[in-house]
């Protein structure tokens, strides 16, 4: 079970690189070459397209003269992935099916009953 959206954590992480690259002054190229990797892995890293391991962030973090810490995001609340109780999924589900809603509607009705 994932607790957290892992798309959304690198997506954080990937916005603290690209604005403490930019804050150094920093090409994407003159990053990749810090850090002994391409410019297209460093472009992935940024745009949450690939997911580096601890020992990659812990480089480039290095190279940005920060800590990994300070790339991480700081509101856990955003990425936690919720899902209702089982019960309460399908009843939800039914009623939707009933009166025909839209995935838009349910979509509100879950944020709603889960206080997200």
């Amino acid at each position: 079970m994932n607790l957290i959206n892992k798309e959304k954590f690198y997506e954080v992480i990937g916005s603290s690189i690209v604005n403490k690259r930019k804050e150094l002054g920093l090409t994407q190229v003159e990053l990749a070459n810090k850090v002994g990797m391409s410019r297209t892995s460093i472009v992935n890293i940024e745009n949450a397209n690939q997911f580096p391991p601890l020992h990659i962030l812990w480089e480039i973090s290095f190279a940005l003269e920060t800590s990994i810490v300070e790339m991480l995001p700081n509101n856990a609340h955003d990425l936690f992935v919720i899902e209702p109780p089982k019960p309460l999924k399908d009843a939800i589900l039914k009623t939707a099916k009933k009166e025909e809603l839209s995935f838009d509607s349910i979509s509100k009705i879950n944020s709603f009953v889960l206080g997200i």
